[in-house]
C-alpha cells in the first residue's frame, strides 16, 4: 500500500520498492520491508530490510561513482522515509533485469 508522503505522488509499486514523483522532475525511490522470492511478494516483511537495502545501494553507488555515473541526486528525503529512500534523477529506463542466484567462493585469484 502506497505511503502518503507530503509533496510526493505515488507512481508505481514494485515487489520491493515504491516510486513517487516529486518536484523538480526527480523521483523518490523508497525501499520497503517486503520480501520478494522468484517474482512473488511474501508476507510478512522483514523489519528494517528497506533501510539495509538502501545502505547497501548507497555504498555501491559511492564506490563506483568515479567509474560509472548513477541516478542518485540526494539522500535528503522526508523524515517519514529517511534511511530507506533516495532522491533520484528521472531517466529513461533500459528494460534489462539480471538475476544471479548462488554464492561466491574460492580465493578470488
Amino acid at each position: 500500500m502506497p505511503l502518503d508522503i507530503a509533496g510526493a505522488r505515488h507512481l508505481h509499486s514494485g515487489k520491493v520498492r515504491d516510486l513517487y514523483e516529486v518536484d523538480g522532475g526527480n523521483l523518490l525511490m523508497v525501499a520497503s520491508d517486503r520480501i520478494s522470492a522468484y517474482d512473488f511478494s511474501l508476507s510478512p516483511g522483514i523489519p528494517d530490510k528497506g533501510e539495509i537495502l538502501t545502505r547497501m545501494s548507497t555504498w555501491w553507488f559511492d564506490q563506483l561513482a568515479d567509474v560509472v555515473p548513477n541516478h542518485v541526486v540526494s539522500m535528503s528525503v522526508p523524515d517519514q522515509v529517511r534511511g530507506r529512500a533516495l532522491l533520484v534523477e528521472k531517466l529513461d529506463m533500459f528494460p534489462v533485469e539480471c538475476v544471479v542466484r548462488g554464492y561466491l567462493s574460492g580465493s578470488g585469484a
